[in-house]
């Protein structure tokens, strides 16, 4: 699901205190009333907690699409949790709480000690606290009986017989149907005008089929808002707007991997290869920065971007050393300059990315352009090291030829294309040494390294670094940056820390600078800038949790200046960006929690009015009984300007996320309910609201709503068998 975001209304000046004496007091209450809270009501810690993605997904407003694939995945991986006792290293540090150094970790204590007797006894790790633990939990599962010493794995996995596999599938079909109430001018019936092609319903529906983790067949298909369902397929349109298949095998015999259909990979850091979710700057400055990729992975998510379509595979030539391949054909949304007196065929302007075909102009871009790759990767994985080289070539039907303006002066332009790369990681007891250097198109080098401590169970520091030329171009790369995922024309500098002062106070920081080399959409010149964040966790019972958190950025923009003759000149301005957060969340037991937020932001620039931005919630969530559980949010918001925005994670519909941005004043809120009333089968609906303050419309374009307020709901029915 892509970011919500809010429009701003137009309103005169108001005064905040009424905002806060409308929420804080919840705030303080919850706090002060866990303090008083007897000690023999305590609740001890959930040992099946539901997946937390929200740490995670707090800073997603920058990196929509790709944490449409995290929330996805990590639920899936709460689905079929991995079981301590025979997962690998490599399989757990997909977890982003333990990372590669805990993964080996918990590995290691099981070949000394023996087959863990039980799930919690992972806390006798060093390093492994509470709270990492308990946001791991979700993803973790062991074995109904242990054995007294973990068995040796054997060299390669064990082939399960067609009859086995057939018995042993598991089914599941999902639809889900979301719809805006308030309905933009887009939909008019007027056809003199722009409008949208299609109803404004958002329709999802997935089939699948799998058995255990080594089986998968996916079938997901997708219609956004505004999109039209027909039948073309000389254009490849099959009813939904994006379809997507699979059919895959993992760890079977020497084969680790194979996929028919669409397919993702993910190799070293991201530099040249990486189509999965990309972990940024956010709320855990160490760990999830650290990447280990997957390599080669079935693909069934909504993004219509990061993919690939037709065959891959992975052979494990011995058990350490392994083989990819894979090769991609499909067509990709383009924006193309038609055919010339200098030129018979079109040329490329851009690739959109966004999915959306809406419109009679974004229907005309939709698979626009045919586009090949082919490529491997050779690993080896040692005990404690590994080491990979990968490598692609793409062609596109097309030539690439972007605008002449003078920030795409170092764009690709042309139709082939070959990159490689060479990827490396060591984790050893204390320390993670990891880094990737590629070269791309037109013998242009780019590179990231990095190294991550542990320091005495207590403590980890990361420092970062990359340097991403401005003619370097990187067409399925995400790499780690200010601008995440886009590998080009930036370097940097990371460093994080994150220290357990004791059980109950956690402190974290980062600091990044950085610059952009060459010019920006925007910005006439070479700019730079800084970011760090600052966050302290203060958990004095096990259901009572408080969090500070702080934020400043400054980066240099566009800017237009008019000069003493009156004319307009372009030039840069540093922008700050600061924010800060206060946040408490209650448990009264395992069927009530409260969870209260106050968040303050500012920008300030030269020759601009400094913008503050205000948000208060209240959230709530109720298991009120087994079958049915309530999730409700109460939001006041209050900013000046879009620039002092302010996001907020809400909870959502399985395998969904909502981040609204607030801008401008009003109020907001949201009831969501799961009922399961028998084994195999969820249903959800959720409808939410937000009222903007003394605004006539809302919004903006073909979006632009009458009114001053924007209504959703949203249902989703799961069945199982």
């Amino acid at each position: 699901m892509a970011v919500v975001t809010m429009g701003r209304g137009r309103r005169p000046g108001r005064s905040r205190r009424r905002l806060l004496a409308t929420l804080l007091p919840a705030a303080w209450l919850l706090a002060a009333g866990g303090i008083a809270r007897p000690a023999a009501a305590q609740t001890p810690p959930d040992t099946t907690a539901a997946p937390d993605l929200e740490w995670l997904l707090e800073e997603a407003g920058d990196d929509a699409g790709g944490a449409v694939d995290l929330v996805e995945r990590l639920t899936a991986l709460a689905e079929q949790p991995l079981d301590i006792n025979t997962a690998s290293a490599e399989e757990l540090a997909q977890i982003p709480w333990l990372g590669p150094v805990l993964a080996r970790r918990i590995v290691a204590f099981r070949d000394s000690a023996g087959a863990f007797p039980s799930i919690p006894t992972l806390l006798r790790i060093e390093g492994l606290t509470e709270d990492v633990y308990l946001r791991s939990r979700p993803y973790l599962t062991i074995g109904p009986s242990p054995a007294v010493a973990a068995p040796r794995p054997p060299r390669f996995a064990p082939v399960p017989s067609v009859r086995t596999v057939l018995r042993g599938l598991r089914f599941d079909a999902i639809q889900r149907v979301t719809r805006r109430l308030d309905l933009g001018r887009g939909y008019d019936a007027d056809t003199s005008a722009t409008r949208y092609l299609g109803s404004p319903e958002r329709l999802y529906t997935r089939l699948r089929a799998r058995y255990g983790r080594q089986v998968s067949l996916n079938l997901t298909l997708e219609k956004d808002p505004g999109e039209a369902l027909a039948w073309d397929p000389a254009r490849g349109a099959y009813g939904f707007d994006h379809v997507t298949l699979h059919a895959a095998l993992r760890d079977v015999g020497r084969l680790r991997r194979l996929i028919l259909g669409d397919f993702g990979a993910e190799f070293g850091q991201g530099l040249i290869l990486w189509s999965g979710y990309a972990f940024g700057k956010g709320r855990e400055p160490v760990r999830p920065l650290v990447r280990r990729g997957e390599g080669l992975r079935p693909y069934g998510s909504t993004d219509e971007a990061r993919f690939f379509r037709g065959g891959a595979a992975t052979v494990a030539l011995t058990p350490a050393l392994a083989l990819s391949g894979f090769v991609s054909r499909r067509r990709l949304d383009a924006s193309l300059h038609p055919p010339d007196s200098t030129t018979s065929a079109p040329r490329v302007r851009s690739l959109p990315a966004d999915g959306l075909h809406r419109t009679p102009l974004e229907r005309s871009r939709r698979q626009a352009l045919g586009a090949s790759l082919y490529g491997g990767a050779l690993s080896v994985s040692l005990r404690n090291t590994d080491v990979g080289l990968v490598g692609y070539h793409t062609r596109f039907e097309y030539p690439l030829a972007p605008d002449a303006e003078a920030y795409r002066r170092y764009d690709f332009r042309g139709r082939r294309a070959s990159l490689v790369s060479l990827y490396g990681q060591t984790t050893q007891r204390d320390f993670v040494l990891f880094g990737e250097v590629a070269r791309g198109p037109e013998a242009v080098w780019a590179a990231l390294g990095g190294l991550e401590l542990y320091l005495r169970g207590r403590a980890e520091a990361l420092v970062l670094a990359r340097v991403y030329p401005e003619d370097f171009n990187s067409f399925y790369g995400a790499a780690f940056g200010e601008r995440n995922g886009v590998t080009r024309n930036e370097s940097g500098f990371y460093t994080g820390l994150a220290v357990r002062l004791s059980r109950r106070w956690r402190v974290g920081a980062y600091v990044d600078q950085y610059r952009f080399p060459w010019l920006r959409f925007g910005t006439p010149r070479p700019t730079s800038g800084h970011d760090a964040l600052g966050l302290i966790e203060y958990d004095p019972r096990p259901w009572l949790s408080l969090t500070v958190q702080g934020r400043t950025e400054t980066r240099e923009e566009g800017y237009r200046y008019r000069d003493a003759a009156g004319r307009w000149l372009a030039g840069v301005r540093p922008e700050t960006r600061q924010s800060l957060r206060v946040e408490g969340q209650y448990r009264f037991s395992r069927a009530l929690e409260l969870r209260a937020r106050v968040e303050g932001a500012r920008f300030a620039a030269p020759g601009t009015r400094t913008a503050h931005g205000l948000l208060l919630f209240q959230d709530l969530r109720w298991q009120a009984r087994p079958w049915l559980r309530v999730d409700a949010r109460l939001a006041v918001f209050d900013v000046d300007a879009f620039e002092a925005r302010i996001y907020a994670y809400e909870r959502d519909l399985l395998y969904t996320f909502s981040v609204p941005a607030f801008d401008g004043q009003g109020e907001r809120g949201y009831l969501l309910l799961h009922l399961e009333p028998r084994p195999g089968f969820l249903f959800q609906i959720k409808y939410a609201g937000t009222r903007y303050e003394h605004a006539s419309t809302v919004g903006s374009g073909l979006d632009e709503v009458p009114g001053n307020r924007l209504r959703e709901v949203r249902v989703q029915a799961r069945v199982r068998f």
